[in-house]
């Protein structure tokens, strides 16, 4: 601490998105020039005063925090256009059980807060750096209090990364993962001290100012579940340390949040501005406490007299991830100048990968304004089962359960057995072998699979009769992955069998089907689910020749591509193009099928106004444009955001096998509403296609 004990605290209280209040009151003390010489804080006021404390104005916090997408804060989910594709298929579980040898391991929350964690680093790290990882170097010295699970006391951070110290102390129980720093476990400060006064009073302030914007009691009639036992048990607690400590302070703020709860993050505007209005209410007894104080603004920040350089780069935390696996995603590099924008997209490929449940980077002084560069490293668990269910009319119910064992020979190898069963029926197993290679980039894919699924012959609108597809076969690919996109090549046998349908949608006995297959898939989307941008492209070419075993020689050529524009912060535009030619004696359960509003992806091509496997073809084409618009957004409930989209499409089709074409047109409108929930997407759609069709669509779960 500096010499002098500091005259004037600021003490900041938890309370999730109702601490946003607090930063009202920042304004509103910085206007008047009211002096804070130190800022002690806990939980969400953690973030609020660490980033005020590293020189940040209070409306910049507040740009800061309002312009957060908060619903990716609160997410596990990496940024998809880095993920390696294989890796991507994670997206679809709506849960996921995870393995600690051969035994289940559940996990210690929900959030491993990668994130935040890399909000934080982005906003703090340089300016840490200037003041020497020391809090009282800060323009205003400050204090985060975090709660320490190992022997239930707590930790007060005053040196290191604000990082860490802001993470520790906003790590809600069961939410987030607890932080591990040096044998302890730290979790959320409020649970100990979520209003610390007493922290500023032993630091030797003389005068303490105190926000409050703790959460209050649930009534009688709103604890309901287990849940909001436990929270109003923990809340209990907490309610009477705080009011003990307000005893502590000279002067508390209490903003007026009757109407806001700990979740809306949302509203951080209308938060703040509350914040403001009771800074202002107070006024008259701010200047009174503070009357013989003499004003003067923060002090400036420290400024690096030259940019730091990376002296060495290292990891720390690897047990089944070999170093040279990961040199290739990191691309900092001893004797470069320190760039945070560098050191962060590092991160989010490490993130990506899917390999680690939280990164981030520790630097360390090595002299002469260089720092030691260490990648610090959880891994994930190798072995998971994943699992999903979804809804629909067309397929009733369909289960996914997938199992996956990652780091397989002590290489980047994947092994994954999956199951797809209700509705339909899709099964595989594949092992994704990858050499030991110092770039990892070529793979060989040998795969065993059976499926099965129903489809519909309809004369017009008019369902004439049903079929059952069962294909049993297996695939040896050959590939590359590069920069979000995979390229394969190799050999596949299938045997096709069919049971039901009427003439000509019939087969007697089962076929053989051979030949090579070569595929590209590039995805470069940054969500699986509701994606706002980037690029989704699929080709597949399939050559079943007789010279190979095959029962019939044909050739099968498609292509989809999607294009996802952003127009703004809540709104997007998307173009989708799709293309299918056939060339030969193609099997009637070879075409290409079209129509509905399904999202298995061993369904039919959606094309709204139409019903599901309307339309069946030998050569075709489809062109469709949406607009989405997000109306709805509340990262910590349960329907977390909510989207209105409208659709236009049109399919030209034929089922002739050789030209000259004659294709038939088809027009179809949209609209959807859907709903982001924490077990899944749910979207509700209707569609107008020509000649009168209406169709109603409801599908609750993944695409999968």
């Amino acid at each position: 601490m500096e010499s002098r004990a500091p005259r004037v605290a600021l003490v900041l209280s938890g309370g999730g998105a109702r601490g946003a209040a607090q930063i009202g009151v920042l304004k509103v003390l910085e206007r008047e020039g009211i002096p804070i010489d130190l800022i002690v804080s806990s939980s969400f006021g953690s973030l609020v005063g660490g980033l005020y404390a590293i020189g940040y104005k209070a409306g910049e916090v507040e740009q800061i925090l309002e312009k957060e997408e908060w619903t990716g804060v609160f997410s596990n989910t990496p940024d998809h256009s880095l993920d390696p594709l294989l890796a991507r298929s994670r997206a679809r579980y709506q849960g996921e059980l995870r393995f600690k040898g051969y035994l289940p391991e559940l996990p210690s929350g929900l959030l491993a807060g990668q994130r935040l964690t890399e909000l934080l680093d982005r906003l703090t790290t340089e300016r840490m750096i200037a003041a020497d990882f020391d809090f009282n170097k800060l323009s205003v010295p400050f204090r985060a209090v975090a709660t320490n699970l190992v022997k239930g006391d707590k930790f007060i951070f005053s040196t290191g990364s604000m990082t860490e110290a802001i993470r520790a102390s906003i790590a809600i129980p069961l939410l987030f993962t607890p932080v591990e720093k040096d044998q302890m476990l730290l979790v959320d400060g409020g649970l100990i001290d979520n209003l610390p006064t007493d922290v500023a009073r032993a630091l030797g302030a003389e005068i303490v100012i105190a926000v409050d914007t703790t959460s209050p009691l649930f009534e009688k009639e709103q604890i309901k579940t287990f849940l909001q036992v436990m929270d109003q048990s923990i809340g209990v607690e907490m309610r009477r340390d705080v009011e003990v400590n307000r005893r502590l302070a000279d002067l508390v703020l209490q903003p007026n949040l009757e109407h806001h709860t700990n979740t809306d993050y949302a509203k951080i505007a209308e938060i703040v501005q509350l914040g403001a209005a009771e800074a202002e209410r107070q006024l008259p007894a701010l200047r009174a406490l503070l009357a013989q104080v003499p004003r003067h603004l923060p002090r400036p920040m420290p400024v690096l007299p030259a940019a730091p350089v990376i002296a060495s780069v290292s990891f720390e935390g690897l047990k089944q991830v070999r170093v040279g696996q990961l040199r290739h995603e990191v691309n900092a590099r001893p004797g470069q100048t320190l760039d945070i924008t560098v050191l962060e997209q590092d991160l989010r490929r490490l993130y990506a990968s899917g390999l680690f449940e939280h990164v981030d980077f520790r630097l360390t002084p090595a002299g002469s304004n260089n720092y030691h560069l260490i990648y610090m490293l959880r891994e994930s668990a190798m072995h998971t089962l994943g699992a999903a269910i979804r809804y629909d009319p067309d397929y009733t119910f369909v289960a996914l359960a997938e199992f996956s064992a990652r780091q397989v020979f002590h290489t980047p190898s994947t092994l994954t057995l999956s199951s797809q069963f209700g509705g339909l029926e899709n099964h595989f197993a594949s092992l994704r072998y990858v050499p030991r290679l110092r770039r990892p980039f070529f793979f060989i894919t040998p795969e065993l699979h059976f499926s099965r699924r129903e489809y519909r012959d309809f004369s017009g609108t008019t369902l004439l009769d049903k079929f059952t597809y069962k294909q049993l076969g297996a695939q040896l690919m050959f590939g590359t992955e590069l920069k979000g996109s995979q390229i394969e090549l190799g050999f596949r046998v299938d045997h096709a069998n069919i049971t039901g349908g009427a003439p000509p949608h019939t087969q007697t006995g089962m076929l053989k089907l051979q030949g090579v297959r070569m595929s590209l898939n590039r995805n470069t989307l940054d969500s699986q689910r509701f994606p706002s941008k980037g690029t989704l492209l699929f080709a597949r070419a399939d050559e079943r020749l007789r010279p190979l075993g095959s029962d019939l020689a044909f050739s099968r050529y498609e292509v989809d591509f999607r294009q996802y524009f952003p127009l703004s912060e809540k709104s997007n535009l998307q173009i989708y193009v799709a293309a299918g030619h056939s060339r030969g004696p193609v099997p009637f359960y070879e075409r290409f099928y079209i129509g509905g509003f399904n999202f298995s992806e061993d369904g039919p091509r959606r094309l709204v106004g139409f019903d599901f496997d309307e339309l069946s073809a030998n050569q075709m084409g489809i062109l469709g444009v949406s607009y989405r618009y997000r109306w709805f957004s509340e990262p910590l409930g349960f329907l977390k955001r909510s989207f209105i989209s409208g659709y236009y499409n049109a399919a030209a089709v034929t089922r002739q096998e050789k030209g000259p074409y004659n294709f038939d047109l088809f027009h179809g409108l949209g609209a959807e509403i859907s709903f982001d929930t924490m077990i899944g997407p749910l979207r509700i759609a209707s569609g107008w296609g020509q000649d009168h069709r209406f169709n109603f669509y409801f599908t609750f779960g993944p695409a999968f």
